[in-house]
Parts: C-alpha cells; sequence; structure tokens
C-alpha cells in the first residue's frame, strides 16, 4: 500500500512510528496518528478504521494441563497474563479484572509485544483481539467476549494540519483506499466493528 502511495507522490516519504504510547499530535510528535480505542481528544479529526472483537485464548499445552473455561466466571481458577503498565486500560484489561478478579497472575506485561508473547509460553491465559489470537497456530480461542469488549481503529489528525498538503495527502490516501488499508490491518479476521488492535498505538510521520 505504502508503495502505491509512493508512486503517486515520489517526494513524500511515509516514516511509521510504533509505539504503546500516544503521541502527541498537537506538539508535532507525529503528523497523523492510528490509534485504538474511541478518540479522548475532542480536538482530533478523522476517521474510523476498521474494528474487531476480543477473545480469551491459551496454548494447547496451558489447556492439556489445567482444562478448559467454559464461562468467564470460570476463568478466577484459572492463570493468567495481566495486562501492565501503557496497556492496562485496555477495554480488555479491564473486562479481565471485572470477571475474574481472584484468577491468579502468572505474568504481566506492559507492552504489546510482550504480552503476546507471554501467553504464547503456555503459563496463562489471557484475552487478544481475533486477529491476532486466530492466526497463531499454537493458541485455542476459548471464550468470546462481550461484543462491548472491541478494539477500534482511527485515522487522526489534528485540525491545524488539514490544509497541509503532504499530510492532508496521505490522511486522504488512506480513506480513499480504506478498504485495502482496513484488509492489512485485519488480515484474515472478519471485522464487525468496534476496536482493532495491531499495536496499541502508531504514529505516522510523513515528511517532504
Amino acid at each position: 500500500m505504502t508503495q502505491n502511495f509512493h508512486t503517486r507522490y515520489p517526494g513524500l516519504r511515509i516514516e511509521f512510528v510504533i509505539t504503546d504510547k500516544y503521541l502527541d499530535l498537537s506538539k508535532g510528535e507525529a503528523d497523523i496518528a492510528i490509534r485504538t480505542g474511541e478518540p479522548c481528544d475532542e480536538n482530533l479529526i478523522g476517521r474510523k478504521i476498521a474494528g474487531v472483537p476480543w477473545a480469551v485464548y491459551a496454548t494447547h499445552s496451558y489447556v492439556e494441563r489445567h482444562g478448559r473455561p467454559e464461562s468467564a466466571a470460570d476463568l478466577n481458577d484459572h492463570f493468567v497474563v495481566a495486562f501492565d503498565g501503557e496497556i492496562a486500560n485496555y477495554a480488555a484489561a479491564r473486562w479481565l479484572r471485572s470477571v475474574a478478579p481472584t484468577a491468579k497472575i502468572a505474568a504481566r506485561s506492559d507492552n504489546w509485544a510482550a504480552f503476546l508473547a507471554t501467553v504464547k509460553t503456555g503459563v496463562g491465559l489471557a484475552p487478544l483481539p481475533i486477529h491476532h489470537g486466530d492466526r497463531e497456530k499454537d493458541l485455542v480461542r476459548l471464550i468470546d467476549m462481550e461484543p462491548r469488549v472491541v478494539s477500534q481503529f482511527w485515522l487522526l489528525m489534528h485540525p491545524d494540519m488539514r490544509h497541509t498538503p503532504r499530510v492532508r495527502a496521505f490522511f486522504d490516501y488512506v480513506v480513499a483506499e480504506l478498504k485495502t488499508f482496513r484488509s492489512l490491518l485485519l488480515r484474515d479476521a472478519e471485522p464487525p466493528n468496534g476496536d482493532l488492535t495491531t499495536s496499541p498505538t502508531a504514529g505516522r510521520r510523513i515528511h517532504t
């Protein structure tokens, strides 16, 4: 997709900044952001890209050792991988704490890559967006989570940048190619609607 953009706009270069932290668009830390969750800054403008639901996953080996939970309440009797740090406020993290307050915490992680890697070691169960969990051959989908627990992807920019040609060019390109862009984010997942998490937050800075 970026190759098509560069073909159309050979004078522009896209720099991808992948981070679990929210970059401050008003301070120019990124020109455009792709974020998960409902936008909390009312000053930003943008478009919703896509969303996928979450489910609880574990490795085959974990299920063989500890059994398979049949309901969310059963998670209290299992080991879990807990969200920590920047990712502790995910809707899925809050859901896990609410339905399984007495679950045994086998590990904690404060960034998404480490969180996914920890789940794949088999130390505990954890919620994952289905576009991550379903494509991992070592993982089993155990419990589909409530429809409200979803990951929304938003394309956002600060209003001050809306008339900046290089920024507007990429923003409009993504909007025009929304179907293709959505499929790149979702890969093989089927998006109902809501919040999808490729990486918790991805800033996109465009340079001339």
